[in-house]
């Protein structure tokens, strides 16, 4: 019996990854917000911006860049932004003119909306204005981090970069990846890490391996079994697994959710989409999302192992397809 319980004081000390759940609930900073817009002369282009921010957490924290699908705003992923802040994370949510939504804005035909919403998508300037606006929100944090509100809070050490949809694409650009559209790379080496929600196959028809070859950096990827294309409902949904199976840097992550759609990452719930299953596929993209953060951000030893030891996978359970790339 004492050597049992040795073993079993043991098992937990040395694997504290599979104890439980990885900050699943909201954490002990208090969230504040701040919104506003920052304009770029060079480009003479406003990029509208939401920070949720830990106004308890002590010293410099690491910040996370998100970027919304196509016709969204700062306001997506609200759920994200302020579980992340909760537990010390500048979570920057940043907002696309040109692929917001002001695309669809007074529109109320379907096929209108969809039409409007695919010509944006194959402007080459709303394109890289999209991906220019990223490295510009990082200069823009840098210099917050030197007065107002948030000066001293930022590591800027320490930067990670996230999107759902159209914003999982710049994500994925902002890590190396190549885009034909739009004529060249885009990739920003203040990242350490990033997760795609919802992310997309590379456009056109060529190797994407070579397409990804630039991408070093750990990714975690999300998709669910029931997201498909809004602009295209023929594409396969497996297609959003194509960046997992293809990049071929370590540190690669898949998150599939088991009846989660193309919505529920963007924490939207339009009519005429099941919602009933969004807190709780919310609550893992949360907890998946901070884990990540904590592993590849904060360089937390027990969130990697939880991450790849079985503590993820067992959280997840049936709610959810499971793979890594280590």
């Amino acid at each position: 019996m004492r050597l049992l319980l040795a073993l079993s004081a043991f098992l937990f000390l040395a694997f504290p990854a599979l104890a439980a759940p990885w900050k699943a609930d909201p954490g002990p900073e208090k969230v504040e917000v701040l919104l506003g817009a920052w304009h770029d002369a060079a480009r003479n282009r406003d990029v509208p911006y939401k920070i949720y921010y830990p106004a308890t957490a002590k010293g410099p924290r690491p910040a996370v860049i998100f970027s919304h699908g196509l016709g969204g705003s700062r306001e997506a992923a609200t759920y994200l932004g302020e579980h992340l802040a909760s537990w010390g994370y500048v979570a920057v949510h940043i907002q696309h003119p040109g692929s917001d939504e002001s695309v669809w804005r007074g529109m109320t035909d379907r096929e209108d909306i969809i039409r409007a919403l695919t010509k944006a998508t194959r402007d080459i300037d709303v394109i890289r204005n999209r991906f220019e606006d990223v490295p510009f929100a990082l200069d823009q944090l840098q210099l917050m981090n030197a007065q107002g509100p948030l000066a001293g809070r930022i590591d800027m050490t320490r930067l990670g970069m996230s999107g759902h949809s159209f914003g999982a694409v710049g994500t994925l650009t902002a890590a190396g990846q190549s885009m034909r559209l739009a004529g060249t790379r885009y990739k920003e080496p203040r990242f350490k890490a990033a997760i795609a929600y919802s992310p997309n196959k590379p456009a056109g028809r060529g190797d994407p391996a070579h397409v990804y070859d630039e991408i070093t950096i750990p990714i975690l990827h999300f998709t669910g079994t029931e997201d498909m294309n809004p602009l295209d409902p023929g594409q396969p949904v497996s297609d959003r697994q194509i960046p997992f199976r293809t990049i071929p840097a370590h540190g690669q992550y898949l998150v599939v959710l088991n009846g989660g759609d193309h919505m529920v990452f963007g924490g939207q719930s339009p009519r005429q989409r099941d919602s009933s299953k969004d807190e709780t596929f919310h609550r893992l993209i949360d907890e998946m999302s901070v884990a990540f953060w904590d592993a590849y951000l904060m360089d937390d030893a027990a969130a990697l192992a939880w991450l790849r030891d079985g503590g993820a996978a067992g959280e997840l359970g049936s709610a959810a397809g499971y793979e890594t790339r280590n």
